[in-house]
């Protein structure tokens, strides 16, 4: 490659772009990241770039590479076109796989860090956000807390009612779920009213994985009769977990409360996840409303959408520091149901995905499904033409997290056309003038995902006017 701007390095990718026109996905990507206390030269970064192209079958192909050395870790990114210098093209099936297995090579033989393959790990390593949390509050997150909480209790391998008795001590709700036949079909667990599948905390908390991975003894004679005891005490006598010693104000509270007259009021959860039913809320969201297998299946490892046990779709709220504030049910009829992790309804969350952490576009929408439609449609541009987006759905203006929008400079107000949203929309542009407002009329972003569906002969999908891509 010659160019030195990306503007000159694209025009030459389209070089061989036009050796194999009908390759869909002509562009490979792939970031290679040390730990924090590692670091890597120019020189010795060439070297393992070009045996990782070698490895993956990259042996007459274009390609660039970035080194960025701006953030906590020292790490490259790898830019390679698919498409060999005589036209073929490179395979990218099991890529994932292949990628890590020669990771795991190339980390021996530079004498770096070895890192699990992510198929092998057992537990689900903690997401920017909830570092993030931990780094300003130094508190953990709940479902960091639950992965420790769990792996003391199985430290000597006790039987499966003896480990929900031991969590239930510790304010750990647990619910285990039964077929009609009497089998074990998931596990779930609940901690300061949020809840989680074991398939979420990692597979070693699965009902399974807790026998493989952490020497959980079950037996369904012994074990199954005790369990349905234990659970059934939980939801008679509902307890308030104890306050650690050394927190004086939460014991001087607790202390108030009981000897106070009030009435109390049940506060919200998250619904609790039924990973049996996930299949079938997969399949309804794919057919129903043509949104891809991919996606669905990024955002249920994420947790940032689930089944509950009533086989409804949930979407989960997040800050942008990525802690739950609220859940949205979708309704049978299209529409949600809010549910609040907290009495209050937190307004500074919304169900959210960004396509990288440096965020230089922002779109405003509707609801859950519109926020998927939307990506779903602008998966079928150049990728080269897309900055990296933020997508936000929105019910009210307290919802906006306007110091960042703030310093974006392409914001898209992108909402379903609906005569209720009008003040919203005057509001949101009285604190982000520099935004600008389209609308896919009233059949919304899906409706148009569901028309390019119908129409396969369609290479893309018309631009509404003042859309910005670029």
């Amino acid at each position: 490659m010659e160019g030195n701007n990306p503007r000159e390095l694209a025009a030459e990718f389209r070089f061989s772009r036009q050796l194999n026109p009908k390759v869909s996905r002509a562009v490979y990507h792939a970031s290679l990241s040390l730990p924090h206390q590692e670091s890597l030269d120019d020189e010795t970064w060439h070297e393992i770039t070009q045996k990782y192209l070698q490895a993956m079958c990259f042996d007459m192909n274009q390609y660039t590479v970035v080194r960025h050395i701006d953030r906590e870790h020292d790490h490259i990114h790898i830019v390679a076109s698919r498409i060999r210098l005589d036209g073929t093209t490179v395979s990218d099936s099991w890529d994932y796989r292949r990628s890590e297995a020669v990771i795991r090579k190339l980390e021996q033989e530079y004498n770096l860090q070895s890192v699990q393959p992510s198929w092998e790990k057992d537990k689900h390593s903690p997401t920017t956000g909830e570092r993030r949390q931990l780094a300003r509050t130094g508190e953990e997150s709940v479902r960091v807390r639950l992965q420790r909480s769990l792996d003391q209790a199985t430290h000597d391998h006790p039987t499966m009612s003896e480990l929900i008795e031991r969590s239930q001590q510790q304010g750990i709700n647990v619910r285990v779920g039964y077929t009609r036949t009497g089998k074990v079909k998931g596990i779930s667990y609940q901690l300061d009213g949020v809840a989680f599948s074991g398939t979420h905390l990692g597979k070693a908390y699965t009902f399974p994985g807790l026998q493989k991975h952490r020497g959980v003894n079950y037996s369904p004679k012994r074990d199954d009769q005790r369990i349905q005891k234990l659970i059934d005490q939980a939801v008679e006598n509902p307890t308030i977990a104890a306050p650690k010693k050394d927190d004086k104000c939460t014991k001087k509270l607790i202390e108030q409360v009981e000897n106070t007259a009030f009435s109390v009021s049940v506060t919200n959860s998250l619904p609790i996840p039924e990973p049996a039913n996930w299949e079938q809320i997969r399949l309804n969201l794919s057919q129903q409303y043509n949104l891809p297998n991919s996606l669905l299946a990024e955002l249920y490892e994420k947790g940032w959408l689930y089944a509950s046990l009533a086989g409804q779709a949930i979407f989960v709220e997040r800050t942008l520091d990525d802690l739950p504030t609220l859940a949205k049910q979708l309704e049978p009829a299209g529409n949600f149901t809010v549910i609040s992790v907290n009495s209050e309804r937190t307004k500074n969350g919304s169900f959210w995905i960004a396509t990288d952490t440096t965020v230089k576009r922002a779109v405003l929408l509707s609801d859950p499904i519109e926020v998927l439609s939307v990506i779903a449609l602008e998966s079928t541009f150049d990728k080269e033409k897309r900055k990296p987006t933020l997508y936000w759905s929105v019910d009210d203006s307290e919802q906006l997290p306007l110091e960042l929008l703030q310093a974006i400079d392409t914001v898209v107000i992108a909402f379903k056309d609906n005569e209720k949203v009008e003040d919203l929309i005057a509001e949101i542009l009285a604190e982000l003038p520099q935004a600008k407002k389209v609308s896919p009329g009233e059949a919304g972003w899906n409706g148009m995902l569901t028309l390019n569906k119908q129409q396969p002969k369609q290479s893309r999908i018309p631009q509404p006017q003042s859309w910005e891509l670029e």
